[in-house]
């Protein structure tokens, strides 16, 4: 029986499971020391890895393409064990963030280049954060709503209206203000206009208006949105990467904004094009730097560009991606 055909009884039933399986796997990790979950979670990712030949491919097939001979077969493994690694033990920091950022905030989480952050707000007209996945991205909204950030965020409401739940009460704890993402791109206009921090992740090949950017030395669908909006606003576009260390901590990057070069700012696709060019680029020396701190079995690559659109589209609700500082940011690793 196929999942469009399954009854609401088969439908229910698979729901109520998802749930209990998720409150009790949160609660035995809350339980536990977190060196202890770390240990047994990256442990069981590295075996992940071997266990998943289809993402291990992809992976392999994906820093192959990227770095060409740069890395030998045994090379690219080791990166795609570590990449699960990292996944693995951020995925228990999300979980715990309440107790690492009240116990030891600054040691859980060290950022570089606080003040440019702090002047980009400073400067009144808001703030989107452009980030990717790397590190525990989960962290960043609190811990810059802790640091007297105000933190908006928008996401896609969870098919369990329990799970969503258990999501609102984990944001509300750390004073992040959320926007449905469904039909709400004024309340994020608005909020940007007053001043307030907004994030996206920028970094998949998503079913969302873009356009295709260098990335790897290859077109990349990139989300056309974020850029567009913040050209819009006037908000600061800064670039912002989180990457997970050897200890278990975070190191938090700030790049200074984004701006369009003068001989571009007379032509809108062109200073939207050199924007996004800008953030596809920091983002890929950041992650040569380390390549295990990024998802590469996301087929960053899979769209082509003979698929792209004639024109830049116009901003609609629909294409703004969720928010980097979402607590509950899912990674799509198709």
């Amino acid at each position: 029986m196929s999942s469009k055909h399954k009854s609401p009884f088969l439908k229910t039933l698979r729901n109520d499971a998802i749930y209990v399986v998720l409150r009790a796997g949160l609660m035995v990790i809350r339980m536990l020391p977190r060196k202890v979950s770390l240990v047994f979670i990256t442990s069981l990712a590295r075996l992940g890895y071997w266990l998943a030949p289809c993402e291990r491919h992809k992976m392999v097939k994906n820093l192959e393409d990227a770095f060409g001979k740069d890395y030998t077969p045994a090379e690219r493994h080791r990166i795609g064990e570590q990449v699960f690694r990292h996944i693995a033990g951020n995925a228990i920091d999300a979980v715990l963030l309440e107790r690492l950022l009240t116990k030891s905030p600054e040691d859980i989480m060290r950022i570089e280049g606080l003040e440019i952050a702090q002047k980009a707000m400073a400067h009144g007209k808001g703030v989107v954060f452009l980030t990717a996945h790397m590190g525990c991205f989960e962290m960043l909204s609190p811990r810059f709503s802790q640091l007297g950030f105000p933190v908006l965020v928008a996401g896609t409401r969870i098919y369990d209206p329990r799970i969503d739940a258990l999501v609102a009460e984990n944001r509300a704890r750390f004073n992040v203000e959320y926007i449905p993402r469904e039909g709400n791109l004024r309340s994020i206009i608005r909020g940007l206009r007053q001043g307030k921090a907004f994030g996206v992740l920028c970094d998949l090949d998503t079913r969302v208006e873009s356009l295709f950017i260098p990335f790897f030395d290859r077109p990349a669908k990139t989300p056309v949105a974020p850029f567009k909006l913040a050209l819009r606003t006037g908000a600061a576009m800064v670039p912002i990467f989180a990457q997970r260390q050897p200890d278990g901590s975070q190191r938090v990057i700030v790049y200074p904004p984004i701006e369009p070069s003068t001989q571009a700012t007379q032509d809108p696709e062109a200073r939207l094009i050199e924007v996004m060019t800008a953030y596809n680029r920091t983002l890929e020396e950041l992650i040569r730097r380390d390549p295990t701190q990024w998802i590469w079995m996301h087929n960053r690559w899979k769209s082509k560009p003979e698929t792209a659109p004639d024109t830049i589209p116009e901003i609609q609700p629909e294409t703004i991606e969720p928010a980097l500082l979402e607590p509950t940011g899912r990674m799509q690793l198709s």
